[in-house]
């Protein structure tokens, strides 16, 4: 449909477009004649010019010029091909003195809308009526345009349906003899598709092997989606619970933490603090932390295009923006909020006790009005996302040392905690990529027609390379039955998962 309804598409279909190639053809090949005259001429007389030979290579490079700008004139000849050769379409290009409305109906608006109004009646009338006499011509002229290249696209289009048919015969003449099989699928196949097209006109139908290229070509970029599969994010998803118990446990808190902005949490921003816990435990190997972030870059990617998506809102873009920066912060720079996260003094703490030591950073910043003089400067200096992180990361530190203090284990290691938050994080993703689907509808019926075409190939490109996380999800997860709309929040996650807690 997109394919079908681009702009580019119906340009090519027109008579104008062909009636261009038409010319080109014209002027292609008067210029090959006085090529030919010219060489001609130069070989059996001597023109003593200055430029000698080098005449020779100027026609020459001047040819190839000429040739190279008719190609793609030339090939709009072909569109007819794309559509099914009907009575009613050869019936329609006969009718060349036929000028259809959308040619001149911006000339008729022009015509009879207002003009600006003048002091004098007499110039207002003036204006009116040399206005009407100009955009009159204006109409005449372009129905007399349309008229003539409609003429003019006579030629190539009967040339072209001369060798349709006997292509036609040809090939009918090979399955009398060879009997091809497979075919009658293929059509049938295609015919489910015509439905999904977008009709220049009534009864105008495009041809198989149109449909069959439009296919393919959407085949094509999810079939390039599927060789690029996000495996490390598979691995990771791999470790989320069966009813997403994580995206409700990593924040259980009942009281408000201070801040000097409020917020509403989005799916990066928990991920990355958790992520940044992780990455701070100098027990676990390095190799092992570096898979892990990867697997989390790797499913940030897809959260962020469902953020984008559908979770748009100004009241979720700063939260976004700042879990954003600090992001790229702990990737690039291995520091949360200009901490570093390599500490020396982690080598003998406790799990416990680096979780207590990211609160107390955190209490400290989430309520600072003024960036400190060691904070300017570093990705992170503006003091309401430094709040905004900061309080993030004083949440769910306080839910770790309350599930510590809960089930009374002052005793946990290090890798016990890098396994549970791995399963918070792959419990969060999980729950914001289950929007996969809607996102990849949505942008399959992007509004803006430039755009539209473009928005289909990202559409079929992210479904080849989410499709396996799609079949897990929903084959190896109870997804919640909530309303659409409220899918893509992670707040409405929570409310919903914390009400069906309640007996």
């Amino acid at each position: 449909m997109a394919a079908s309804g681009s702009p580019q598409f119906i340009t090519a279909c027109s008579p104008v477009a062909s009636a261009s190639g038409v010319i080109c053809a014209l002027i292609t090949g008067l210029h090959a004649l006085t090529m030919l005259v010219g060489i001609i001429g130069m070989q059996e007389k001597d023109y003593k010019s200055v430029y000698k030979w080098s005449m020779m290579v100027i026609l020459i490079v001047q040819s190839i010029g000429v040739v190279i700008g008719s190609i793609a004139p030339l090939s709009r000849c072909f569109a007819t091909l794309s559509f099914k050769v009907s009575s009613k379409i050869v019936s329609n290009h006969f009718k060349v003195f036929k000028v259809e409305s959308y040619w001149t109906w911006k000339l008729y608006d022009w015509k009879h809308g207002s003009i600006h109004e003048f002091r004098s009646r007499n110039l207002e009338v003036v204006v009116e009526a040399l206005k009407k006499f100009i955009l009159s011509f204006c109409i005449k002229f372009q129905k007399g345009v349309v008229v003539i290249c409609k003429i003019t696209a006579l030629a190539p289009f009967l040339f072209m349906i001369c060798v349709l048919y006997c292509f036609r015969f040809t090939r009918w003449l090979l399955q009398a003899v060879f009997c091809s099989l497979g075919k009658k699928s293929e059509n049938e196949r295609n015919k489910d598709l015509r439905p999904y097209i977008l009709q220049l006109e009534d009864d105008i139908e495009l041809a198989e092997r149109t449909l069959e290229g439009l296919s393919k070509s959407v085949k094509r970029f999810i079939q390039k989606g599927a060789k690029s599969p996000p495996n490390n994010l598979m691995k990771l998803l791999k470790k989320s619970t069966r009813d997403f118990q994580g995206v409700q446990k990593f924040d259980d808190i009942d009281h408000d933490v201070p801040s000097i902005v409020e917020y509403q949490d989005c799916w990066r921003l928990p991920v990355v603090t958790l992520a940044t816990i992780v990455s701070s435990l100098p027990v676990i190997e390095k190799e092992e932390v570096d898979s892990f972030l990867e697997s989390v870059r790797e499913g940030l990617v897809y959260v962020t295009i469902v953020e984008k998506g559908l979770n748009a809102t100004d009241n979720h873009v700063n939260v976004q923006k700042a879990a954003e920066t600090l992001w790229r912060e702990i990737r690039f720079n291995k520091k949360w909020l200009g901490h570093e996260l390599e500490d020396p003094a982690f080598q003998v703490y406790t799990a416990r006790q680096i979780v207590e030591w990211f609160m107390d950073r955190a209490r400290n910043m989430a309520y600072m009005k003024e960036t400190s003089k060691d904070n300017i400067g570093h990705p992170n200096d503006d003091p309401i996302m430094r709040s905004i992180c900061a309080n993030s990361m004083c949440r769910v530190t306080e839910t770790i040392l309350l599930t510590y203090h809960a089930n009374n284990d002052a005793t946990t290691s290090q890798k016990e905690l890098f396994d549970t938050l791995s399963s918070m994080i792959a419990d969060i993703i999980a729950a914001c990529l289950t929007n996969l689907p809607q996102v990849i509808t949505m942008k399959c019926h992007t509004c803006a027609i430039e755009e539209r075409e473009a928005s289909v190939k990202d559409a079929a490109q992210l479904l080849g390379e989410t499709t396996k996380i799609i079949e897990l999800l929903q084959d190896d997860h109870d997804i919640p039955n909530m309303d659409p709309s409220d899918m893509p929040y992670l707040d409405k996650w929570r409310a919903y998962l914390r009400e069906s807690l309640i007996p």
